[in-house]
């Protein structure tokens, strides 16, 4: 009997790590895609350049996209690390 918790204790473990590690992969997923999408926000900026309000605004927002995503991505990474750690 005891053996039978041993082994549903481990088994509750070990899917508690898989979906740290899954929950992870997909924070880095989201962040590197939030990453991306702030690089043509950025570039974007640019053919606002005579509109300077218009330019302000794109550029806080590009910056803010690549902010978020590299913060979810690291948080992301630091949780996947975290779950395949022995």
């Amino acid at each position: 009997m005891s053996h039978e918790i041993d082994i549903n204790k481990e088994s509750e473990i070990q899917a508690a790590k898989d979906m740290k590690k899954r929950d992870g992969e997909t924070n880095m997923a989201v962040g590197i895609f939030l990453f991306v999408l702030g690089i043509p926000v950025l570039i974007g900026t640019m053919w606002a350049m005579d509109k300077p309000k218009a330019a302000l605004i794109n550029a806080v927002c590009g910056i803010v996209l690549l902010a978020l995503g590299a913060g979810i991505t690291a948080y992301g990474w630091r949780g996947f690390r975290k779950a395949t750690r022995p």
